[in-house]
């Protein structure tokens, strides 16, 4: 996270109690761990809101970030002026965004719980950049899904689990709308990611291709396998977070899922890393998504020079091999 965002967030939360935080943060996993669509809006209060800024804010960001990291390999000539994002929270996935954007000029961020808005206001003011502080902000619900206007990139993060099936196509159809280029997240669980999987059929359907992480459009084969496609964002914890969390270690994995979709082509990868590689001396094992739509075990040995030197910096949800100019 970058400083000037640790920054903001550390004085919004100045003089409020920890206990109160911790109360809050407790609730509100609660509510995520459930799983089921919320039938009133989960931020309601100022105080829920300084408690999800506290520990979800951070881990939405680094995930975000993440994520947008693909699209340059994927989408190369890809420069979005414009970004809807729906269902904002406190503005996470905008600040991630205009990191990897420079090219950004406007960030339209709908979101329906004010108190989420009015810290988010607060916190983008409070930044260095001059598109975030001019980010325009809609108090929005999915009812007025036919009102989302219009942007180069649309994302929603963190939302489908919050909604009914009725309500995640409305969603879906929302973004595919909206933008040419569209991102969903959602958390790396099995429930999450048959989310991601129903949001790539939608999109699919919808005419567009699929461009991370799958390297093809087939069957997912994580599905025969009883497993799940999910991959990890390593964050820094604050003192703050460490606190409401109570956690003792100084980082944690927040896990997800995610489907980037596009209307047009792709410069889509041959293949995903789908685990951490495991290294041992003189050979590198990588499990990867292939683009014939099969889970493989790849071996790289050290007599493979170059191609050996890549495998040993690859990581967990990567595409392979790399882009030539990262070799």
């Amino acid at each position: 996270m970058p400083p000037s965002l640790r920054a903001c967030i550390d004085d919004a939360l100045a003089g409020v109690k920890t206990s109160v935080l911790a109360a809050r943060v407790e609730r509100l996993s609660a509510t995520y761990r459930t799983g089921e669509a919320a039938s009133s809006p989960i931020l309601s209060s100022a105080d829920d809101v300084l408690a999800y800024a506290a520990y979800r804010m951070p881990a939405t960001h680094a995930v975000a970030h993440a994520v947008f990291r693909q699209l340059p390999v994927v989408l190369p000539d890809f420069e979005p002026r414009t970004l809807v994002d729906m269902g904002s929270g406190t503005g996470a996935v905008a600040w991630a965004a205009a990191e990897v954007w420079p090219s950004l000029a406007g960030l339209e961020l709908l979101e329906q719980s004010s108190a989420a808005v009015s810290l988010g206001k607060i916190l983008m003011q409070s930044s260095h950049s001059s598109v975030l502080q001019a980010a325009t902000w809609r108090s929005w619900q999915l009812s007025d899904a036919d009102d989302v206007g219009n942007g180069d990139l649309a994302t929603a993060a963190y939302v489908l689990g919050e909604l009914t099936r009725v309500q995640q196509s409305s969603l879906l159809r929302s973004l595919v709308d909206c933008a040419p280029v569209v991102v969903v997240i959602e958390p790396g669980t099995p429930a999450g990611f048959a989310r991601i999987l129903r949001a790539r059929s939608y999109f699919t359907d919808a005419g567009f291709t699929i461009a991370a992480p799958c390297p093809h459009e087939l069957t997912c084969p994580m599905v025969t396998r009883n497993d799940w496609c999910h991959f990890a964002a390593r964050l820094e914890r604050s003192r703050v977070h460490r606190a409401v969390k109570d956690g003792d270690l100084s980082y944690e994995d927040e896990k997800y899922s995610y489907v980037v979709a596009v209307r047009g082509d792709a410069d889509r990868a041959d293949a995903r890393i789908l685990r951490h590689p495991q290294t041992r001396k003189g050979l590198v094992s990588l499990q990867l998504c292939s683009a014939t739509g099969d889970v493989v075990e790849l071996r790289v040995s050290k007599s493979e020079g170059t191609l050996y030197k890549s495998a040993r910096h690859a990581a967990w949800a990567d595409p392979w091999p790399p882009p030539l100019d990262v070799r």
